[in-house]
């Protein structure tokens, strides 16, 4: 299959008339653009517009309100919780980091929580916000429960992202998102649609036993947490 470029410009243009098409604002189909093309930007093909059909799909099935009124429940000088009215992620979770950096300009610190949302793209573009302001950023969400924690069989966990940008003066500054399991659902829609494996580590069946199946989950079987099996975990021991 031949490989075809578009400029930003391109999928910008594209990705907003998605979005104002299912009823977004123009306000907010500009904020869920930028954020879902962040993640292409910085090379996470799984989190950018390779997303937007899932998105659409959540709001054919009703899952995306895409008129919501987002707004805060609940609040103290440092913290808020705010009710996203089942608005996109990508929309909401930008509302809510913009509290918590006033919040932190105000008080020294911001902390809120967000209920009736959903996927909101890259973990990293939400605690980068803080970088702005010269802060600290840190954003995290819960996940579907498509993990099995070690040794397990179930599925009980969510892949769970945690992403944390600090400054660093004259030097970039750090930034970490990561999953909490060996690769994120969207490395698997990744892999399905080149009809690729997985590595190993990153899956296993519906018996619990190793797999590189991409479509493992389909089928009933899970993501693996970091580090759960001996090949790619390590025990540290103490001695005195």
């Amino acid at each position: 299959m031949k490989n075809t470029l578009f400029s930003y410009k391109n999928l910008e243009a594209f990705t907003k008339a998605i979005f104002t098409k299912i009823g977004c604002s123009e306000e907010h189909s500009a904020i869920a653009t930028e954020t879902l093309l962040s993640a292409d930007l910085r090379g996470i093909d799984s989190h950018g517009i390779a997303r937007l059909t899932g998105y659409v799909r959540l709001w054919e099935v009703k899952r995306i309100n895409a008129t919501p009124d987002i707004k805060v429940i609940h609040e103290t000088p440092s913290t808020a919780v705010v009710d996203g009215d089942s608005g996109l992620g990508l929309v909401v979770a930008p509302y809510a980091m913009k509290i918590a950096i006033e919040k932190a300009k105000n008080v020294g610190t911001g902390w809120v929580s967000v209920q009736n949302s959903n996927h909101f793209g890259i973990a990293g573009f939400h605690a980068m916000m803080a970088l702005e302001h010269d802060m600290i950023g840190i954003a995290m969400t819960n996940a579907s429960p498509l993990v099995a924690p070690t040794f397990s069989i179930d599925k009980m966990l969510g892949t769970n992202p945690i992403a944390v940008a600090a400054p660093a003066g004259k030097q970039p500054p750090f930034v970490a998102d990561l999953a909490t399991t060996t690769a994120a659902n969207g490395k698997l829609e990744i892999l399905q649609r080149k009809n690729m494996e997985t590595p190993d580590g990153w899956v296993q069946d519906v018996e619990g036993h190793p797999s590189n199946d991409a479509n493992i989950l389909k089928k009933g079987g899970a993501l693996l947490p970091l580090g759960c099996d001996r090949e790619h975990g390590r025990v540290i021991k103490g001695m005195h």
